[in-house]
């Protein structure tokens, strides 16, 4: 599947509401055929349609995803395993993607393999020599680019 990721109003009914939610889970709270428990992909971005449009690609290829409104959200969650993969947006509202990267390889170390994600190219060109991240993917991008980067993960 290759879908085009943009800071677009998607308008599907359903698809998902505002903050988080996981689109790997059936209705009746089991884990979508294919994923494997305890092992899930969080999603940290502020626009409604990017989260969606990610988690629906996650799903897809039978990937569990989390997605988080905000660095504050997803440091606020309750899973009892890290993600084995962060997709994070560097410009969030409140503390920064950034920020929220540096939070937790200092206070929750390790820091999960990181896809970091922008539509400004000064962002991403910030994080030379900071982290070690998994990719950097300018917006709007290819789900497959994001896919070639998180797969080989799980």
């Amino acid at each position: 599947m290759n879908v085009l990721i943009a800071d677009a109003t998607l308008s599907p009914a359903g698809l998902m509401p505002e903050g988080r939610r996981t689109l790997s889970s059936a209705e009746d709270g089991k884990p979508a055929l294919g994923t494997i428990p305890g092992r899930w992909v969080a999603i940290v971005d502020d626009h409604d349609s990017i989260r969606s449009a990610l988690a629906l690609s996650f799903r897809i290829e039978g990937i569990h995803a989390e997605t988080f409104a905000s660095a504050e959200e997803y440091l606020a969650h309750s899973e009892a395993t890290p993600p084995y993969c962060l997709v994070l947006d560097m410009q969030l509202p409140g503390m920064t993607g950034h920020e929220l990267a540096r939070f937790l390889e200092r206070e929750r170390p390790p820091l999960p393999p990181t896809v970091f994600i922008s539509g400004h190219d000064d962002l991403l060109a910030s994080l030379d020599g900071c982290f070690q991240a998994l990719g950097r993917l300018r917006k709007p991008f290819e789900t497959d680019a994001l896919m070639a980067l998180v797969k080989p993960l799980s």
